[in-house]
């Protein structure tokens, strides 16, 4: 008999075919194999030989990863269901409730806010999953361990060797959450081959499955490795390896499954670091594994990364319970439940808001989308959930659209479609891909895209962060003026169809014919604005007569009150210079501002001292625009957005914002380059604001539709290196 010694010590394709060289004399890597030269201890995956196709239905390997995971936690599931002699359960919690009741308040804690913390307490250790070095980095070998039902050799060919046998597909089987039909198998492209060893009633039985190119069959099969017509057994007696998850498994567990996926395609992104760490692979499966009822141990044998064993043998609990413990991120004043009545059915639907710590990054998106990852990898602001897991997402175009343009890597919503039962899954294609347009599912979305937009919470919050993420790099006379330029002309197009010509290369300036003063002439207060609400940003131009680079260089001292301060956003422009106090910082109440320029001579040159009031109350709300036959358009510059352009457009009301980040670090060294000046880098930004807004709403939804940021940012600068080559040969020497 076979030690399981041997079994487990496989962790690299040569190890693969060692092995199977030995026990079958064939690796199933030779040419020219029929099945006839391996059929004596090899058979067909679900007994089918055109299982190829059948397997083949996912993208990834992380989702097959997933599909192995959701398998080993219905066998713990219907384990306990046995042992606790529950006769039928509706869904899963009635069998947790029972057979692991610490975790099971623990988790009713959490989701009722009276604790902070999850813990798996006497779930622990019931799924593993295990991280472990192949023979490439690129390539991990995953153990997927569960105290399930286990299974006998005899048992392996109706279960867990089976395609589409549908063993979760009955009602009876509600309380299972992997009942979409696709099973692990579906895993197996992504691996150069899978263990399967499971343990029941003393015995432990495996199999190896492997891929093969039969020369009497078109396509790809799958087959697992038999012995004398038979799944084999090994002995198991004084196993040790000094990894005390199998020990325990092998020698302390009644029964079970390992699923061991020797070298493992997976996403770069998932793989490329500790999967602890934020956006990694621990975060993938709580995205996916939403709210799925059981923890998830994840260990990470990864030589890489084992020296940080303090940080390693993380639970995984789902975002769900992760939303609920995260004060740090999760802004509770900006969360929520709407309610939506669809088919009959009454949706209750949650939102959160998630924030960076630092109020002070709440316009960076970047900063943002290192927070959003941690509990949505997909970066999609809508998510819908069947049995607990993630089953596809909704794009954020459309909350766009609505109005909640400063959203994107902040707001999460989720939509639970259990409440549908046998229906929901009639929601989804069957590849989980996305929602059909279906009589069930027709109007769903609108509707709660509608709701979310006319809630109070969500548009205060986006007004806010609007605050923090829009730019004043760009001289705001100039911005209006060009967003009338660019009105014009996209009216005009809507109406003819068609890219109106005219001269795209204008270079716009707020004046081209002014002579700027060499020295600062006056420092006189310009801005009529006296009276500030608590929630905007409060804001004094003051003009000065010099050009730009003398403004930019000048010592000059803001006083509020009669006192130094320093906590504003200074913007140098020729002739004037603007001072930006973020929204909050200036108590509500009357105060006095002025400014003091001290020349190089000694000499300081004040402006007057004027009063003004911020008050203790909010800005009136902006009422909603009714539909006109006037388009509403406006260009915004905003800072560390992760899209160089980005288009809103409300059909309702007719109005777009093009939203501009003119300071990404991909413009800087590829178009601006590294060594130009200040000077060039103004007029190249003011040459490129029309072109750029207009060639984004010429492209329309062919623009919309691109799915990937850095897809659209690659178009973006393909099109302004153009642009730039044809109407100025000297910018591209600056380039």
């Amino acid at each position: 008999m076979i030690k399981i010694d041997e079994v487990l010590s496989i962790y690299k394709e040569h190890q693969i075919d060692d092995f199977l060289n030995k026990y079958t004399g064939i690796t199933l890597n030779e040419h020219n194999l029929s099945y006839d030269k391996i059929k004596e201890n090899y058979k067909f995956l679900g007994d089918s030989s055109s299982n190829g196709s059948n397997v083949g239905q996912l993208t990834s390997g992380e989702k097959g990863l997933v599909e192995r995971i959701t398998n080993a936690i219905d066998a713990v599931i219907e384990n306990q269901k046995n042992k606790c002699n529950i006769g039928s359960a509706k869904n899963s919690n009635v069998i947790i409730k029972k057979a692991f009741p610490k975790y099971y308040d623990n988790m009713t804690e959490v989701m009722k806010d009276k604790t902070n913390k999850s813990l798996a307490k006497d779930a622990e250790d019931q799924v593993i999953l295990a991280v472990n070095d192949g023979s490439k980095s690129n390539k991990p070998t995953f153990d997927v361990i569960d105290n399930g039902l286990g299974l006998l050799g005899d048992e392996f060919a109706n279960t867990i060797l089976s395609i589409n046998h549908g063993n979760k597909l009955s009602r009876d089987k509600s309380y299972l959450i992997g009942a979409f039909g696709q099973g692990g198998s579906t895993s197996l492209p992504f691996t150069y081959a899978t263990i399967i060893l499971s343990k029941k009633n003393g015995h432990i039985s495996f199999t190896i499955i492997k891929r093969v190119e039969l020369t009497d069959y078109k396509n790809i099969v799958y087959v697992y490795m038999t012995l004398n017509d038979k799944i084999p057994e090994v002995s198991y007696s004084n196993f040790f390896s000094g990894n005390t998850y199998l020990d325990d498994f092998i020698n302390n567990v009644e029964s079970g499954t390992l699923v061991r996926m020797v070298e493992t395609e997976i996403s770069k992104r998932f793989r490329d670091n500790d999967v602890t760490k934020p956006g990694m692979l621990n975060d993938y499966l709580n995205t996916e594994l939403f709210n799925v009822g059981l923890p998830v141990k994840i260990i990470e044998n990864r030589a890489d990364y084992t020296s940080n064993e303090h940080l390693q043998n993380r639970s995984v609990y789902g975002s769900q319970l992760k939303l609920k413990t995260s004060k740090k991120y999760v802004k509770k004043d900006y969360c929520g439940t709407i309610n939506i009545e669809h088919n009959q059915n009454s949706y209750n639907i949650d939102y959160y808001m998630l924030l960076p710590t630092d109020e002070n990054k709440w316009g960076s998106e970047a900063e943002c989308k290192k927070v959003f990852e941690q509990f949505n990898v997909y970066y999609d602001p809508i998510i819908y959930t069947v049995n607990g897991q993630t089953i596809t997402t909704e794009r954020y175009t459309k909350l766009n659209n609505a109005g909640l343009t400063f959203l994107k890597y902040r707001l999460l919503v989720v939509i639970n479609l259990d409440i549908l039962e046998t229906e929901k899954y009639k929601f989804f294609t069957t590849d989980r891909a996305r929602i059909v347009d279906s009589d069930l599912t027709h109007g769903f979305l609108d509707k709660v895209i509608k709701a979310l937009s006319n809630t109070e919470k969500l548009k205060e919050i986006n007004s806010i962060i609007a605050e923090k993420s829009v730019s004043s790099s760009i001289d705001q006379d100039l911005l209006d003026e060009v967003s009338k330029q660019v009105k014009s002309e996209y009216s005009k197009f809507l109406k003819t169809g068609k890219i109106l010509p005219g001269s795209p290369g204008k270079h716009y300036e707020a004046s081209d014919e002014k002579i700027y003063e060499d020295h600062i002439v006056t420092l006189d207060i310009t801005s009529e604005a006296r009276k500030f609400y608590k929630d905007e940003n409060v804001k004094f131009i003051v003009t000065t007569q010099a050009q730009k680079h003398i403004n930019a260089e000048a010592i000059i001292y803001c006083y509020i009150d009669d006192k130094a301060f320093y906590d504003y956003q200074k913007v140098s422009m020729n002739a004037r210079l603007q001072y930006t106090i973020n929204a909050g910082t200036i108590k509500p109440g009357i105060h006095t501002v002025k400014f003091a320029y001290y020349n190089p001579n000694g000499d300081v040159l004040s402006s007057e001292k004027i009063a003004f009031e911020v008050v203790n109350e909010k800005s009136p709300k902006k009422k909603e625009n009714s539909p006109t036959k006037e388009l509403d358009l406006n260009i915004v510059i905003v800072n560390e957005a992760t899209l160089i352009c980005e288009v809103s457009r409300d059909t309702v009301n007719k109005k777009i914002d093009v939203k501009l980040c003119l300071d990404s670090d991909q413009l800087r060294s590829e178009v601006y380059g590294t060594s130009a000046s200040s000077d060039d880098l103004s007029k190249i930004k003011n040459r490129i604001i029309k072109p750029l807004a207009l060639f984004s709403l010429f492209l329309g939804n062919n623009y919309d539709n691109i799915e990937k940021d850095e897809d659209k940012n690659n178009l973006m600068i393909s099109y302004i290196k153009a642009f730039l080559g044809s109407v100025d040969s000297k910018i591209v020497e600056i380039m």
